[in-house]
């Protein structure tokens, strides 16, 4: 038996796979750092529909209300390690006694941000959305 081996050819196998295998290796750290971002919002929007609903129930008004309800979604936000103004939160129904509100929070998280660099894809999100059903007590005075 022959051998015959080209003088180009020789240890070309372990430069493709310290390349290739860097490059998947990268690509499995984003995925990670990408689903780490996902599960930070998912507990932020939780969080903070959460409290928004306990803000809204306590309040005395509907400019108090109002007031509380920001604050808790920011300090939600804050606590989750997210950038201010990041969760936007919406409320359904009219404060009454006796009313159910729908609090929704929603934000979105950028899929192509590489650390230290920023994001390559401004448009590239997934949004999330969290929501939580309020009751105000039937006997709470000043609804």
């Amino acid at each position: 038996m022959i051998r015959r081996t080209m003088r180009g050819e020789r240890g070309s196998a372990v430069i493709e796979l310290a390349i290739l295998g860097s490059l998947i290796f990268g690509v499995l750290i984003h995925v990670i750092l990408v689903f780490g971002a996902l599960h930070r919002a998912t507990l932020a929007t939780s969080a903070a529909a959460r409290e928004y609903g306990r803000a809204i129930v306590v309040s005395y008004s509907e400019a108090d209300a109002a007031q509380r309800g920001d604050a808790a979604v920011e300090l939600a936000g804050r606590n989750h390690g997210l950038a201010p103004g990041a969760l936007h939160a919406s409320l359904a129904g009219i404060r009454h006694r006796g009313a159910v509100l729908i609090v929704r929070v929603r934000t979105e998280v950028p899929v192509a941000n590489i650390p230290f660099l920023g994001s390559v894809l401004p448009q590239l999100t997934v949004p999330v959305e969290a929501t939580h059903a309020v009751r105000i007590d039937r006997y709470r005075s000043g609804a």
